[in-house]
């Protein structure tokens, strides 16, 4: 029995640890929103390039996401929908396929156009995944017209986010 207490005990210890590390990691993505995007440069597959400057002007979605992701895989179906029916034309969404080979990125754009509407690119060695701080997929980052980071989003629900959707009212008015 005492064996098994002190194993029950372990688990309960590392399990609040990874909480803690969890919100560690949560806080330190929050406190990344009202900076300003780092610099980076990405060349669509499109041949379009696009860079922190080139985001100034108009505020952009960036969405960090992998083809093994299962919940990429449900995600950007429900990203290019709100998009096609919402149409948010002040809103440019840049899809950025990183964690894994560039082939085989291409490859699950080029297999899913009708999910893929937006401009996609491969983040090569993960040198802008690392700039904006992003380790989990999907990730969301929302920078402003300014070129601020406004909104970090990690994981499935950036559309019922609540701070998403404030910002997309603004956008409309």
């Amino acid at each position: 029995m005492r064996g098994i207490g002190r194993g029950v005990l372990g688990a309960i210890i590392a399990l609040f640890s990874l909480i803690g590390s969890m919100t560690w990691v949560s806080e330190a993505m929050a406190g990344a929103a009202s900076s300003a995007a780092p610099a980076f440069e990405l060349v669509t597959f499109a041949g379009e390039a696009y860079s922190n400057d080139s985001l100034k002007g108009r505020p952009t979605l960036l969405v960090f996401w992998a083809p093994w992701c299962k919940v990429c895989q449900r995600e950007l179906p429900l990203l290019a929908q709100f998009y096609e029916q919402s149409k948010p034309t002040q809103l440019r969404v840049l899809s950025i396929g990183f964690a894994d080979i560039r082939t085989n990125v291409e490859e699950f754009v080029k297999a899913r156009s009708s999910t893929f509407i937006f401009p996609s690119a491969y983040d090569d060695e993960r040198w802008v995944a690392q700039a904006f701080k992003v380790n989990a997929t999907p990730t969301y980052v929302l920078v402003d017209a300014q070129g601020s980071i406004v909104l970090v989003h990690r994981g499935a629900g950036i559309l019922q986010n609540v701070k998403f959707r404030e910002f997309l009212s603004t956008l409309k008015g």
